[in-house]
């Protein structure tokens, strides 16, 4: 089975992410959310766990999980198990190492119905993992996170435009899991880390009730030509997210 062709950005057309390996064997498209969705949940319960912040350890490890099923199936490689070797992988990319038997021991006492082996194998099943995982995204540790940008539009706001200090706190506590509950979606594969963080700042201040902002329209000092249509459009993505959440009793919003 051919592989899509790797952009040097792992920015991806619509149509590849709609014909991902998982789709072509013949998951659909809810069954191939819902088992990616699973891994990313257990990949930020066990990162709370090992005293990740959900920020860069943890969008890492989201990112490095979703650029790998855009080269292999769910049905090859099963998303439970490559979710911890990619928190494994983004632990030392990020400076914030966890050893193989801390992040297994937390597996097996939060996910014991999920993992049904032993903390030998689950360790060996991880490394042995994390072996393909470096090889499929050869060995490119460059990573990108909204998280960033998000604290350099909220320090733009407080200095260059002077507005109100708890203000822009009230908006950056908004946005912030916004960012965190992205990584449900497909957006990272599918735009650039700064326009998922200026379209969710543009958000959250709708959000707030701060339209006055948004008519500034402030984000054209950071990103060039970017409409609010396309902003509707990531946006609806992460709030598309949460009615199903909403609907389906899963897991919601990030704290």
């Amino acid at each position: 089975m051919s592989r899509p062709r790797i952009p040097p950005d792992w920015i991806f057309e619509e149509d590849a992410i709609k014909n991902s390996p998982s789709r072509r064997a013949g998951m659909s498209e809810k069954q191939e959310l819902d088992q990616k969705r699973e891994g990313i949940d257990i990949m930020k319960k066990i990162g709370h766990e090992l005293g990740w912040k959900l920020n860069n350890a943890t969008g890492a490890a989201c990112v490095y999980f979703h650029r790998f099923y855009m080269l292999h199936s769910i049905q090859e490689f099963p998303c439970p198990t490559t979710a911890l070797s990619c928190m494994f992988l983004a632990g030392k990319s990020e400076e914030t190492p966890k050893k193989c038997k801390d992040i297994a021991q937390i597996a097996l006492k939060h996910f014991s119905q999920v993992f049904r082996v032993n903390l030998s194998q689950l360790m060996d099943d991880i490394m042995g993992m994390e072996r393909v995982l470096l090889q499929s995204i050869k060995f490119d540790f460059t990573i990108d996170l909204p998280y960033k940008y998000i604290i350099m539009y909220a320090n733009d706001f407080k200095s260059k435009r002077a507005f109100d200090a708890a203000m822009v706190s009230d908006i950056v506590c908004c946005a912030w899991p916004l960012v965190n509950d992205s990584f449900f979606t497909h957006l990272c594969l599918a735009w650039e880390p700064q326009i998922i963080a200026v379209s969710l700042f543009w958000l959250a201040i709708k959000l707030r009730q701060h339209e006055e902002i948004n008519e500034t329209k402030w984000w054209e000092e950071h990103v060039a030509e970017l409409c609010s249509d396309k902003m509707e459009t990531i946006c609806h993505e992460v709030l598309d997210y949460y009615t199903l959440m909403n609907n389906s009793g899963g897991c919601g919003a990030s704290a």
